[in-house]
């Protein structure tokens, strides 16, 4: 089976030009990847190398054992002996989510003795130590103002809105604050004040108390500039006080009050959303991998038929880590799911194709590739004409945003 490209595409376009319709964007760890960072120039060839500003889950996973182990030591560091337990538990590859999960599972049940041969001041300085490095990680500004992050902050704030965007993230980073201060595009995060904005959960429950020309930044998995005071109160703050533990988790342990309620706060925010008569909600650099997220998509979806999600992914449809987002896709029609040669639309999996070739040069951000590609024909290697969708690349879908509001495109170039 295939799908037109621009078919889609029209659909796509005038969702997102609409000022009526609840929009929502979802950011997963795969967008900080399309923000590069030089960090090299080798002078003989003029090549600069560079990395991403942030790390994945998989990257930052590798920072975190490299520098928790033992090293040359000979005993096995505490990182290091949670990590053989899970591994003899039948974890066989574990992650910084996985992790943390386990640390904080443990802590429920240690109490003042032991538990899997760890003591609750070990495992608290195990959390502790991953969240100090986590924010060294992530804690990094955008050193440019044309990045796929500023032009989703020039988008949302380009038009006279009836219904808010919603911007809803599992990354910790700031990157997403920094580019709306930078595009002067007012936000809601859920917090309240200046110097230790505290947490409201009123106004965030009742978003009719705030204007609608107010973007909603919603972060599902908490942020490095959340804290937890010496009141168990949350807030939210730059300075850094030894006294307040970071409150982040990746992991989908409610293990307190305290951490309890911005999460389920947030994952509220989500189900909300999609409940919502209309609602389209388009989500990058998000594998699928979260089964906690998973489940808020899909029933809110079965709740909701008017309700439409699109996800795109980056590369090729079938790669082990989509697993997940092709058995989402495939049982529940609203949910469409993009990748760069394929796209599962109502259920049914079908290659990408255009009716007219020539039509690719209209289409903004650069986001349909043309080239030749040799394939196996009754037995034969000939030269066919290949075309993928790259929506799933952050900095595409950035550029494909800019160009909509800048209002270089029209309704009528998708119906020629």
């Amino acid at each position: 089976m295939k799908h037109e490209i621009f078919r889609q595409l029209g659909y796509i376009q005038q969702t997102l030009s609409q000022n009526k319709k609840p929009i929502g964007i979802f950011l997963a760890a795969g967008c900080p990847l399309a923000v590069r960072v030089n960090h090299r120039s080798d002078i003989e060839t003029q090549k600069e190398e560079s990395d991403p500003i942030i790390q994945d889950v998989a990257g930052l996973t590798r920072v975190i054992l490299e520098r928790l182990n033992s090293g040359n030591s000979g005993a096995p560091s505490n990182c290091d002996r949670l990590v053989l337990q899970m591994l003899q538990d039948g974890v066989l590859e574990s992650n910084i989510e996985l992790i943390l999960s386990q640390i904080r599972a443990l802590k429920q049940v240690v109490g003042k003795g032991t538990v899997k041969e760890f003591t609750s001041d070990e495992l608290d300085c195990l959390d502790k130590g991953i969240c100090e490095i986590i924010f060294d990680q992530v804690d990094k500004p955008l050193l440019s103002f044309d990045t796929p992050y500023h032009h989703l902050a020039s988008w949302a704030r380009a038009l006279e809105r009836d219904k808010p965007v919603n911007i809803f993230t599992t990354n910790y980073d700031l990157l997403m604050e920094q580019a709306m201060e930078d595009e002067g595009c007012p936000y809601f995060d859920g917090f309240i004040g200046a110097r230790n904005a505290f947490f409201d959960l009123r106004t965030v429950e009742n978003e009719n108390l705030l204007n609608s020309g107010w973007s909603r930044l919603w972060k599902i998995h908490g942020s490095i500039n959340w804290r937890i005071d010496e009141r168990k109160n949350v807030v939210r703050s730059d300075q850094k006080d030894s006294k307040q533990s970071y409150l982040i988790y990746p992991s989908h342990l409610k293990y307190d009050q305290s951490r309890k309620m911005p999460y389920l706060a947030m994952l509220d925010r989500l189900k909300a959303f999609i409940l919502a008569p209309s609602s389209a909600l388009f989500i990058v650099g998000y594998s699928f991998s979260d089964d906690h997220i998973n489940d808020v998509i899909l029933q809110s979806l079965r709740s909701n038929a008017t309700a439409i999600v699109y996800a795109f992914l980056y590369g090729k449809l079938e790669q082990t880590k989509y697993n997940k987002a092709i058995q989402c896709a495939k049982a529940t029609s609203n949910l469409n799911v993009i990748a760069f040669d394929k796209g599962i639309i109502g259920r049914k999996t079908g290659t990408w194709f255009l009716k007219e070739a020539g039509k690719s040069y209209d289409i903004p951000g650069n986001i349909v590739k043309l080239f030749k590609a040799q394939e196996e024909v009754n037995g034969e290697n000939v030269e066919v004409d290949k075309v993928e969708f790259q929506l799933g690349d952050f900095e595409l879908f950035g550029n494909f945003l800019r160009d909509i509001s800048a209002n270089e495109i029209t309704d009528e170039t998708f119906n020629k």
